[in-house]
């Protein structure tokens, strides 16, 4: 087909004309220090369509300071969020023996996936609709709320609500960075913000630990602040960005901007997430795999689930989710991707530990200490990724070699054994935390490049719900493998009655009574571990393959933009389209390339 050349008032394809608004930048422009194209806040939006219910862009230009003012904002939210996760990981044993709360302590974090999961389709287009930062605002308020409840938490129930209150800050932050970034910088510079963003990621996920550690030993109550530290440095943030995070407003009232919600898509989202999140949280624990409440409760889910997508199809107005992004080969690919790897990152990051503490006998400072180099290689690659996909101003290189560290990271995890030295075990966690950073980031910018630009926000915030229930499944699944094979090596070595305490994780290396069965028990266990990391590599290859399939768009500045190389029926084929310099010029050729498409 023709390569048709077109102004600014005209997006990647025809689809794009009815959009909603797009914004022309004022011809006043600046450099910035890093070589970018900066320019005013101040923007001319012109409507495409005016009907009820067009969206505003958002999109807008800083000058470089301003920028960065923002930006740090945006990763100290992810800084905190990540601080919050990992510390209060590392402190659930402290706070079970404070509350009493026993094995049901494991619900402080099935609360907070459920509060962050069910909530994570909304975001993007709750936020299309009402703005950005208000939405950010709320989510960093329910970070301080839930943090201050869940410090001053006295029973298991208040904790466990609590903390469901954070997950859904935290998910509104995952989601709302990376949309509001994307509206902050070109497509070509967005992979280097990014890439700083995995650096705050990193940063915090690395110190949660250390931070949990110091504040425990503080006293008696040393747990109640690791809630209330990150409370009070989210309150902090909170002030920052009401002054540094430049507000664009959205057009029209409240009463419109709540009237285009699609609130019947959103109740039925919810409670299909939530119930399909419980049984496998609780499957094998709280009920049995095969027992009728886990049976209907996951059925109940996926009806819902199924519902929700015929809500989207036929009957909403402006879904939460539209179903075009699965129509398109590289971004349905780019979505299943982030299924499948974030069900390994996440089985990873909860067996390396209990490895380490259950099969060789660290502790939880020591096994944390020796994970840092994965926290610490996924933070550095994913900063260090940011800046090559804007030099090469591609990103299939870097997101094809991340998954290639990451599949052989995987691979080299079955070397573990009883005997690995600490050595072995931070390389092999530092090639894998390298490809983790070459895959989160640049993945969600590869995803970007492959939708249309009025479905960025929904691309991501659908991106990080698919990545959510990953790593849920993740959990679940290898846990459900971890056990079968370690009952079955136990019926082999042990008796019932030390097999049941093992099972139930109230045994212990080194009991004097129980010494002579401790090579089989630790046997039994590695068995169990080795079973969950032959399960991740397959699905890292696949990952790996896909990857190839995915269409290596050019990553363009604001002067331009190409569409993707490859031809599916749902795609504008393989024209490009060039945006010129803006200003009366640039419109009166958006107005002729109308006209010409018109024709």
């Amino acid at each position: 087909m023709k390569s048709t050349n077109t102004g600014p008032l005209l997006t990647q394809d025809e689809a794009h004309v009815s959009s909603g608004y797009q914004t022309i930048s004022p011809e006043t422009q600046s450099v910035g220090s890093d070589g970018d194209e900066t320019q005013s806040s101040s923007t001319l939006t012109l409507p495409f369509d005016s009907g009820p219910d067009q969206l505003d862009d958002q999109t807008q230009r800083l000058p470089f300071l301003r920028l960065m003012a923002a930006y740090l904002c945006l990763c100290l939210c992810y800084f905190i969020s990540y601080l919050d996760m990992n510390a209060v990981t590392t402190s659930l044993p402290t706070i079970s023996d404070a509350l009493h709360a026993g094995p049901g302590i494991t619900w402080v974090g099935t609360a907070y996936l459920l509060g962050q999961t069910s909530c994570q389709p909304l975001y993007g287009r709750i936020s299309d609709i009402i703005g950005r930062k208000p939405i950010l605002l709320f989510s960093v308020g329910c970070i301080i709320v839930g943090d201050i409840l869940c410090g001053f938490a006295q029973t298991p129930i208040w904790l466990y609500t609590s903390r469901a209150v954070v997950g859904i800050g935290g998910g509104g932050i995952s989601s709302l960075v990376a949309i509001i970034v994307s509206d902050l910088v070109s497509l070509r510079s967005r992979g280097k913000y990014q890439g700083i963003i995995s650096l705050a990621i990193g940063t915090g996920a690395a110190s949660g630990p250390f931070v949990a550690a110091g504040l425990i030993q503080t006293g008696a109550s040393g747990w109640r602040w690791v809630f209330w530290v990150p409370s009070v440095a989210a309150a902090c943030c909170f002030g920052l960005l009401v002054f540094l995070l430049p507000l664009k407003p959205v057009s029209g009232n409240w009463r419109d901007k709540v009237g285009k919600i699609d609130w019947l898509g959103v109740v039925v989202s919810v409670a299909g997430i939530v119930l399909i999140m419980i049984p496998l949280n609780s499957g094998g624990s709280m009920w049995p795999w095969d027992s009728a409440e886990t049976i209907s409760t996951l059925t109940a889910g996926v009806v819902l689930v199924v519902g929700f997508i015929a809500i989207e199809a036929f009957v909403a107005k402006m879904p939460i989710i539209p179903l075009r992004l699965f129509r398109h080969r590289s971004s349905s690919l780019l979505l299943i991707m982030g299924i499948l790897h974030d069900f390994v990152w996440q089985a990873t990051q909860y067996f390396i530990p209990l490895h380490l503490q259950t099969v060789r006998g660290y502790t939880a400072l020591q096994s944390a200490t020796i994970i840092l180099p994965f926290l610490l290689a996924q933070g550095l690659a994913g900063a260090a990724s940011g800046p090559v996909m804007s030099k090469l101003a591609r990103y299939s290189p870097v997101l094809r070699t991340g998954f290639l560290l990451w599949t052989l990271g995987s691979g080299l995890q079955l070397l573990f054994n009883l005997h690995t030295s600490t050595g072995t075990y931070i390389v092999v966690l530092a090639i894998e935390g390298a490809g983790v950073g070459w895959v989160h980031q640049p993945g969600l910018v590869a995803l970007q490049a492959n939708c249309r630009d009025e479905d960025r926000a929904v691309a991501t915030g659908t991106r990080n719900v698919l990545r959510s229930l990953g790593s849920v499944f993740g959990v679940a699944v290898s846990t459900s493998a971890y056990y079968a094979v370690l009952d079955k090596a136990l019926r082999r070595s042990v008796p019932d009655s030390l097999r049941v305490r093992v099972l139930n994780g109230t045994w212990r290396i080194g009991e004097t009574d129980t010494e002579r069965f401790e090579s089989d028990i630790l046997n039994a266990r590695m068995q169990g571990f080795r079973v969950v990391f032959i399960i991740l590599v397959p699905l890292m290859a696949v990952c790996l393959l896909a990857s190839f399939f995915v269409a290596d768009v050019v990553l363009t500045g604001d002067a331009e933009k190409q569409e993707p190389k490859e031809t599916d029926e749902e795609s504008p084929s393989d024209d490009s389209t060039m945006m010129p310099r803006p200003g009366v010029s640039g419109i009166l050729q958006a107005v002729r390339g109308q006209e010409q498409r018109q024709d």
